[in-house]
């Protein structure tokens, strides 16, 4: 689902659909859509931005609604987004170009074990290792890699996605797991696929009654195309 209309459509019988609010983050955003973008506040981020938004994205903003429902906690409002942007780095970085082209991954940057509770006891027991993770904080959670990004919706735990405004991989969907030392990677599609995915995928859930979190590795790229992101099987299947 990645037509504007469509969407609207979805929007309304989600909230008919789930009256309880039981899809997760809708006890946050109650499935209240906003109206669209102010056309004068678009064109003063878009100022800042130096460019239009992407396609896809502006038209959600202008014919769908500027914040509410979405992903895990809900699409950030405009304004909400860009002053995030501002406390953090100053505005100005809206206009500047990112440098990302791929998913960067503290583990493997760092040769992370691949079972979970050795990398704990190497985190207390070496601490170079644990050094090289505040490192890669520090460093990705500054310029260049913060440019060109506006927030989208939080996913908890200190992630966050992001549109990608500027730079080689413009018009992408990322998540931001930096503070959760995770990294930073790349959902590998645009606003309206990502967005239209979690819409399908909640209508399903909601009308098949499942509400249980997906077990899956790197979850928070659920309704993208990157590959880290894989199911975990059930025990015993």
């Amino acid at each position: 689902m990645d037509d504007p209309a469509a969407i609207a459509a979805g929007l309304a019988e989600l909230r008919e659909l789930d009256p309880k609010r039981m899809i997760f983050g809708a006890s946050t955003h109650d499935h209240a859509l906003r109206a669209p973008v102010d056309p004068a506040l678009l064109a003063r981020v878009e100022d800042t931005v130096g460019m239009p938004l992407p396609e896809d994205h502006r038209a959600f903003l202008t014919a769908v609604g500027d914040g509410g429902p979405g992903p895990y906690y809900g699409l950030i409002p405009l304004t909400e987004a860009v002053e995030r942007v501002s406390d953090a780095w100053g505005a100005s970085v809206l206009g500047a170009d990112n440098p990302l082209t791929g998913d960067v991954d503290f583990g493997e940057v760092l040769g992370r074990p691949a079972d979970w509770d050795e990398h704990v006891a190497l985190l207390e027991a070496d601490p170079a290792y644990a050094a090289g993770y505040d490192r890669l904080e520090a460093e990705y959670l500054d310029e260049p890699w913060c440019n060109g990004r506006l927030p989208l919706a939080d996913h908890g735990c200190g992630d966050w996605y992001f549109l990608m405004l500027r730079g080689p991989r413009r018009g992408t969907v990322w998540v931001d797991s930096v503070v959760g030392a995770t990294g930073l990677y790349c959902l590998e599609v645009g606003f309206l696929t990502w967005y239209g995915r979690w819409l399908d995928d909640a209508l399903h859930r909601v009308a098949a009654g499942e509400f249980a979190p997906v077990d899956a590795e790197y979850s928070f790229l659920r309704h993208g195309d990157n590959p880290r992101y894989r199911v975990v099987p059930p025990a015993g299947s």
